[in-house]
């Protein structure tokens, strides 16, 4: 994407300060004695709208284009999670989990469990307001509308130093919005899932 935005908004800025500096020396005070009518230019100004509506539609083009790449995963889903947000919180289960719950407390943010490197699939629902699962370090962010369930794939790579946050503003507690995604190679999330259900070692 950046090779595409930067030069054209490079392009921009070089066309509107050519512009500037043509209007500041054609136009200054005293070049001209008696003022000239003004003329419509409706041909040129079509061509003008005309430019920057293709310009605009090629650069929603190619970020549509860019984020279904991003998005489009049709690997297997390896393990599944249950993502409610709520004013001012986050309650995440896991159905071949049962039992297990991370939610937002008055102490901490919830950690959401999941294995690295492998393909999970978030079912992302609201219990109110419009909010936003957001996990910057992935380049992924998904709406939660009311009324609505969306699911969509992820793979976290390991570690548990990946932040979360909500990106919809919702209220007066929304910075307060955050998880912490924890994401295991497989011999350890085996073993925080025994933990996590009681089950033994």
């Amino acid at each position: 994407m950046q090779a595409v935005y930067l030069p054209v908004a490079l392009a921009v800025v070089v066309v509107v300060w050519v512009l500037i500096g043509f209007a500041v020396v054609r136009y200054r005070a005293g070049r001209h004695d008696t003022p000239r009518p003004t003329r419509d230019r409706n041909a040129l100004e079509i061509a003008i709208a005309t430019l920057l509506a293709a310009i605009v539609a090629g650069l929603v083009a190619v970020t549509f284009s860019a984020n279904a790449r991003e998005t489009e995963n049709d690997d297997p889903v390896r393990f599944r999670v249950e993502a409610l947000a709520y004013k001012w919180g986050w309650q995440f289960t896991y159905p071949s989990l049962p039992g297990v719950v991370d939610r937002t407390t008055e102490s901490r943010p919830p950690i959401l469990h999941v294995p690295a490197g492998t393909t999970v699939e978030v079912v992302l629902r609201t219990q109110d307001v419009t909010h936003a699962f957001w996990v910057p370090a992935v380049r992924f962010k998904s709406d939660a509308w009311t009324g609505a369930v969306n699911r969509f794939r992820v793979v976290f790579p390991p570690g548990d130093h990946l932040s979360g946050h909500c990106a919809q503003y919702c209220g007066l507690r929304h910075s307060d919005m955050t998880f912490t995604v924890h994401a295991m190679g497989a011999a350890e999330f085996r073993a925080w899932a025994r933990r996590a259900t009681g089950r033994p070692a």
